[in-house]
């Protein structure tokens, strides 16, 4: 089984391939990590540039469009809640000496249950063949209510939690939850969550 380092090392190894990306400075024995937009790479970012401006901008009559510096006052900084309210719960793994977004750790964990309900449908549908009816399973079977139950339970938990800047409660249903990083080789899960 492929493990996301691996596609990921092929998604390089195809855009490096096919002029997408091309390693920086390459002549001239490049730089680790640095790369160049080829000549697909700079059509394919500036259609997703163009695109996401319009549907941000020009599909919406009380929106503008600036382009301003990164360095501004402080005050704007502040204005625009990116001083105050902006803040990523994240979470330490003092085993492995790691540090998690909170968020990617419980969607990687929804994920996990998404999963786990795929199989269990994949299943019925190999047993069950021409015969098999999606919704009617998905809505009858034991094993994915009580997996579908889970995943809404830890979704409006965790929402509210952060709607509310609950750290304290984040940190509970991680543990409750039992969500383990990925580098977790025990099955003990993180045990600090702190906001920065």
């Amino acid at each position: 089984m492929a493990t996301n380092e691996d596609l990921f090392k092929k998604i390089i190894s195809h855009a490096k391939e096919y002029g997408f990306v091309f390693p920086s400075s390459e002549i001239y024995d490049g730089l680790s990590a640095v790369y160049d937009y080829g000549p697909f790479g700079v059509e394919l970012k500036n259609n997703i540039k163009e695109d996401w401006w319009r549907w941000m901008t020009q599909l919406h009559e009380n929106i503008v469009g600036l382009d301003c510096a990164i360095f501004m006052h402080p005050t704007v900084w502040k204005a625009s809640g990116h001083v105050d309210a902006f803040s990523d719960p994240m979470i330490d793994n003092r085993d492995s000496k790691k540090r998690y977004r909170a968020d990617v750790l419980v969607e990687d964990h929804l994920q996990k249950l998404e999963d786990k309900i795929k199989k269990e449908v994949d299943k019925a549908e190999k047993r069950f063949g021409h015969l098999f009816d999606f919704n009617q399973f998905v809505t009858t079977n034991q094993r994915v209510l009580e997996v579908q139950e889970k995943i809404d339970a830890i979704k409006t938990r965790f929402y509210a939690s952060l709607t509310n800047n609950d750290l304290a409660d984040i940190k509970a249903l991680i543990e409750e939850a039992g969500i383990v990083c990925r580098s977790a080789a025990r099955k003990t899960g993180p045990r600090c969550v702190s906001s920065t």
